[in-house]
């Protein structure tokens, strides 16, 4: 898990996501599906006493680092949330 504070935290995660491009499935509205290298992760986006936090179920997302499978998934969710807003 990690909170996220601004794209700059996640722009290494963000590249490589752009560069692997994986596919993002909608389990529901900040629940998705992650394909990675070795598995498919479960990314959960939400808030959590007022901070966004990311959760991911691979290795480096359950040590609090921003992984490409979240930058994926947090994209898609900025979309969806702002469709879901208006």
């Amino acid at each position: 898990m990690f909170i996220l504070k601004s794209q700059q935290q996640i722009e290494k995660a963000i590249n490589r996501a752009k560069a692997i491009r994986p596919r993002v499935s909608v389990k529901a509205l900040g629940r998705y599906s992650v394909e990675g290298h070795a598995a498919t992760y479960t990314v959960t986006c939400e808030r959590r006493n007022g901070q966004k936090v990311v959760d991911c179920s691979c290795p480096a997302g359950q040590h609090g680092t921003p992984c490409y499978h979240s930058a994926a998934a947090v994209g898609l969710h900025i979309c969806l949330a702002e469709q879901t807003s208006h």
